[in-house]
């Protein structure tokens, strides 16, 4: 198990938010983990640059059993075989669920925890704090706090945050909020006590490293590995510009179809990476439903996106060398 300065280390550069790979008849795929973080380890994704989280909502962790998450669980933390850090979502409506998920996660060798409050029903500060309390003291591992609103209706403040930081294995923040000032402030004050990765997707990229961010949240990079580590590698260079360009040129064109999909009452998270995934040569099959497929025109503006940035060039180099 790795330690707490071990951990917060490792909750740094791009975090991955990982899909679950299905059959077409939706039963889990769980080979196919190991094709996934292939590509990414192959690409020079690894520690210190990046982190993979599993059971997220990329990893469509409200449509699985409590038993499919931790064998989810299990076979990315083999496959990953220290070369990746990988971090679990614990996340549920019942703390006792999730102090189970928890105590697993840390007896398979996970990196880290993700913990978000309580969804479903909206709980007072005292509430969610003491949600985070019982998982703390329930496991020695690493914990990052990830602030939800749109599904827990609970905005994490810098208050909250101060409790948070009294808990010793609180080790990062997987950062967003609805209250801009917060946002800022967070970042500023709290990113000696937290690795921080930034949640705020678009523009200000640069912004959010400048402001004392460790690392930033994608979905892209499960399909765009070698253009993500380019944006990293010009944002510690501090090619701000740069930086920017390239990612509003490739992840923010993947966002601003999404945000068409959602205009169109076609959501979620895991659907729309897994729709992206065949454009590398490693489908993931269908998401569970309620989540639909998204149609084939989201597919070819992101496949538009990410060869004119170079990125399917070198899949598919990747993919010829393999033949």
């Amino acid at each position: 198990m790795p330690s707490l300065d071990e951990s917060k280390d490792r909750y740094r550069g791009i975090f991955i938010a990982a899909p679950v790979p299905m059959k077409d008849d939706y039963a889990l795929d769980l080979p196919k983990i190991e094709a996934c973080i292939a590509r990414l380890v192959d690409a020079g994704v690894g520690c210190g640059n990046a982190l993979y989280c599993v059971c997220g909502a990329g990893g469509e962790h409200m449509h699985l059993t409590v038993e499919e998450r931790k064998a989810v669980a299990e076979a990315s933390v083999r496959f990953a075989g220290g070369r990746l850090p990988v971090f679990v979502g614990i996340s549920h409506p019942s703390t006792a669920v999730s102090v189970d998920l928890a105590r697993h996660a840390e007896s398979i060798g996970a990196d880290g925890l993700q913990v978000e409050p309580p969804y479903y029903f909206h709980g007072t500060s005292d509430d969610v704090f003491e949600y985070f309390r019982a998982i703390s003291e329930s496991v020695a591992i690493g914990l990052t706090a990830y602030n939800t609103p749109w599904t827990s209706g609970f905005d994490m403040d810098r208050r909250f945050i101060d409790r948070l930081a009294g808990l010793e294995n609180v080790i990062g923040l997987k950062w967003y909020s609805a209250n801009f000032s917060e946002f800022v402030y967070v970042l500023r004050h709290y990113q000696r006590r937290f690795n921080i990765v930034s949640n705020l997707v678009g523009g200000f990229l640069a912004s959010v490293f400048i402001l004392g961010a460790k690392g930033y949240v994608s979905q892209g990079a499960n399909f765009a590995p070698r253009t993500h580590l380019r944006i990293l590698n010009l944002v510690r260079e501090k090619k701000y510009e740069e930086a920017t360009d390239l990612y509003l040129r490739s992840e923010g064109v993947y966002y601003a179809s999404v945000g068409e999909l959602v205009k169109q009452g076609i959501n979620g998270e895991g659907n729309f990476i897994k729709a992206c995934m065949p454009l590398i040569g490693v489908p993931c099959g269908p998401a569970r439903p309620p989540h639909r497929t998204p149609p084939s025109w989201f597919v070819e503006q992101v496949r538009a996106a990410l060869e004119s940035v170079g990125e399917l060039a070198s899949s598919h180099a990747g993919l010829r060398g393999e033949l």
